[in-house]
């Protein structure tokens, strides 16, 4: 996972002018031009300066500013974005054709040598987008509106992974830090790290523009705050709405609520080359001690599903032969004590708390059930930030943890979690120091597979491979939540991901 210039402070980032009650022709425009967001937490960051590191709503965030070649669709399929097609001359080849009118947010156009410097850089460098290209071997222009991309072995899923590998001008790439200039449908306008930010309207758009002239995100860490900017007309859309209060807001007119499972499971994460998780009798104790369906009822007002592994059903790679562990404490003291700990010892968690769902609470009750065995456990609850800082320095032996399998596929989780570390590509989230030959030999073969079908059984494979060394504890696949206002409509896409592309004016 992974500090540049600090953007400008932002100024007003609540759009001026209530919505209730507005009827003049100049306060209806102005409502339709805007539209204002209150979300839990900042940004990590704007891609490709540090400190942004690589979790799910900074990449949606980014996914506004910056297109790759192809992008994911409304249903998540790749469609064209940058490139208006793309053919394969050999299996280890992809020509892409770029679009004739394609321009950058300060107005200049797309060149394919722009392409090219883009993704050698992110190949190249420690960005944070740097495992979309670990198959690549080469990038070339061929001409002025093609660009050949060549990668070292038969790659299937190439193409799910190039939206996040973003073009930018090749003049700015080597600067620092690097300006943020993308060809996305909206530009950043000002950002007040901690406090929120303004995306305004790219008016050099090659697609369809954006409904909104303007989008402001206004972080709003309490959760009831949100709820209440929401219904007074100070916010157009609130995230992360607590599950007890679903039942409510579901039964306001002016309000909409989406609430349901979406692509990221949330695990905890052991290191394996140190004590206590060192001892695999540790790490199933911690396994089956903890109940899933306490958890479920207790933190998530049984609105979540129980995990079995780090990807959700609908994935492909998912393994349906791995069952949800069941609880079972007295197995687990008695697995403690042959491991050496009778009774039992101290741990630290470490986790975000203002990052998943519910994820303050899923540490405290984590730390009550493992007490239950005889594991002390202390929570180190931390804005996402310092958390996501803590992994990438190695400091954390025990820590929640969640994936988002944005590709739709299990084998990016698989590669970046679990894969030996190697060329600042492969491992490079592997925060459990894994180390595995058998599980190393089922990731390279899947990514090597020339078939949909082989890809699959060795992902599932590889997946039963993980539980078996048990690194991650799976816990739940998350809820995720987004309350609207009726004054907007949103359609939402596929594994529930945020795009402004979704949201419009209600009639």
């Amino acid at each position: 996972m992974l500090r540049g210039a600090r953007p400008e402070l932002l100024a007003g980032l609540v759009v001026a002018g209530a919505w209730a009650g507005a009827c003049g022709g100049a306060a209806r425009l102005q409502e339709r031009a805007s539209i204002t967001f209150a979300v839990r937490a900042d940004v990590t960051g704007f891609f490709p300066n540090p400190p942004i590191v690589s979790e799910g709503f900074t990449f949606d965030i980014n996914y506004h500013l910056f297109e790759g070649l192809v992008r994911f669709g409304p249903s998540m399929a790749v469609e064209p974005a940058i490139a208006q097609h793309w053919e394969n001359p050999d299996d280890r080849t992809v020509v892409f054709r770029l679009r004739p009118d394609v321009h950058f947010s300060d107005g200049r156009p797309v060149t394919p040598q722009d392409v090219v410097a883009s993704l050698r850089a992110a190949r190249d460098r420690h960005w944070v987008n740097r495992d979309s290209l670990l198959a690549v071997e080469s990038v070339e222009a061929l001409d002025e509106r093609r660009v050949q991309i060549r990668t070292r072995y038969p790659h299937l899923v190439l193409l799910s992974r190039l939206p996040r590998a973003f073009i930018q001008p090749a003049e700015v790439v080597a600067a620092t830090p690097v300006p943020t200039l993308g060809t996305g449908p909206y530009r950043l306008e000002a950002w007040s790290p901690g406090k929120g930010f303004t995306l305004t309207r790219n008016e050099h758009y090659h697609d369809t523009p954006p409904a909104f002239a303007r989008a402001s995100f206004v972080v709003v860490p309490e959760a009831r705050e949100r709820v209440e900017r929401l219904l007074s007309g100070k916010a157009d859309v609130a995230d992360q709405i607590p599950l007890d209060a679903l039942d409510d807001l579901e039964r306001r007119p002016e309000v909409k609520v989406f609430a349901g499972p979406g692509s990221r499971v949330l695990f905890l994460c052991l290191r394996v080359d140190t004590p206590p998780f060192r001892d695999a009798r540790v790490r199933e104790a911690a396994d089956l001690a903890i109940d899933r369906d306490r958890l479920i009822r207790k933190v998530f007002h049984g609105r979540s599903q129980a995990a079995s592994q780090v990807v959700p059903p609908g994935i492909v790679g998912f393994n349906p032969q791995i069952p949800v562990t069941r609880p079972d404490p007295e197995r687990a003291r008695r697995l403690l004590a042959e491991a050496g700990y009778p009774q039992g010892f101290a741990v630290r968690l470490d986790g975000p708390n203002n990052r998943y769902a519910m994820d303050r609470e899923t540490l405290a009750e984590v730390a009550q059930q493992l007490g239950e065995v005889g594991i002390r456990v202390s929570v180190n609850a931390q804005d996402k930030s310092a958390f996501f800082g803590l992994l990438d320095a190695r400091q954390s032996a025990f820590h929640l943890l969640g994936w988002g399998s944005e590709t739709g596929e299990a084998g990016d989780a698989l590669v970046t979690l679990f894969r030996t570390p190697s060329g600042g590509v492969l491992g490079v989230e592997n925060s459990v120091a894994l180390s595995d030959p058998e599980l190393d030999r089922l990731i390279d073969e899947s990514n090597r597979s020339l078939s949909l079908r082989d890809r699959t059984a060795l992902l599932q494979a590889a997946l039963a491979r993980v539980a078996e060394l048990r690194p991650v504890i799976p816990l739940v696949v998350q809820t995720e939540t987004l309350a609207v206002s009726r004054r907007v409509v949103w359609e939402p896409r596929a594994q529930f991901r945020l795009s402004l592309r979704d949201f419009r004016p209600a009639p």
